[in-house]
């Protein structure tokens, strides 16, 4: 698992792809590649076909649970590549999570990825303006974390990630923790980027992806130590632009 694109094309043709191609063929067809990655679908099914290219098997396993969920061995594994590829992964994924689940042919993975933190890293946005507008009107955030999590408007980012603490008192989101210990920001606004650029060569409409995208990367530019925090964290953005007057601009 790397951090984007670039090190997933750097490590396989620098060192995996050069060292498959060196190996007696039947060591090579019995090599497996698992990337964890979450990257630009383009760049992984190029590489994964350059895998297979050497007679190799290899499948895109992006996860989902994130750190607390790797900690618990609970995550899920969203999978793309061959019925065949997939099956032989399922054992070694299983010691990692309890959720493996095969999306389709090879990129596939990481499309289900893609869409889920499209997904997340709106809903974690909207609950921070939600949670502090309610504070605005004087509500405690516990009780109105409690309707929230209760009702219509429930999701991870408040049941889990809420982004105020004391918001959740019998859980420990990143919140409790100066945002430490999470998803960084930094990461969510990558894989936004992901999301905006797969619509764009889809052809899908994204208003609240691009919007999101945007948020986050005011985040990183207006308070660069938040980089590195739980996205969460968009929720002391949005706190201290509003104590300080200022809009949040949704295009630049």
């Amino acid at each position: 698992m790397l951090p984007s694109s670039p090190q997933v094309r750097s490590v396989y043709s620098e060192g995996v792809l050069p060292t498959l191609r060196r190996l007696p063929k039947e060591q090579a067809r019995g090599t497996l590649c698992i990337d964890s990655t979450t990257l630009d679908v383009t760049v992984a099914r190029e590489v994964a076909g350059d895998v297979i290219s050497t007679g190799a098997q290899m499948v895109d396993a992006p996860v989902s649970g994130g750190v607390t969920g790797a900690k618990a061995g609970t995550l899920s594994f969203l999978v793309g590549g061959t019925t065949e590829s997939f099956e032989r992964s399922q054992s070694i994924l299983t010691l990692m999570g309890q959720r493996i689940i095969h999306c389709g042919p090879s990129g596939s993975g990481l499309g289900a990825k893609i869409c889920n933190n499209l997904v997340l890293g709106v809903q974690q946005i909207v609950v921070a303006e939600s949670m502090l507008l309610g504070q605005k009107l004087g509500l405690d955030p516990a009780v109105l974390a409690g309707v929230i999590n209760s009702s219509t408007g429930g999701c991870w980012a408040s049941s889990v990630n809420n982004p105020v603490p004391s918001a959740l008192p019998e859980k420990s989101p990143p919140c409790e923790r100066d945002y430490e210990g999470g998803f960084a920001t930094a990461l969510m606004l990558k894989d936004m980027g992901l999301a905006t650029e797969i619509a764009n060569e889809a052809g899908s409409p994204l208003p609240l992806g691009r919007a999101a995208e945007n948020i986050y990367a005011q985040v990183i530019k207006q308070q660069p130590v938040l980089a590195r925090k739980d996205f969460s964290s968009v929720y002391r953005f949005l706190q201290i632009t509003a104590e300080d007057g200022k809009k949040v601009k949704l295009t630049e």
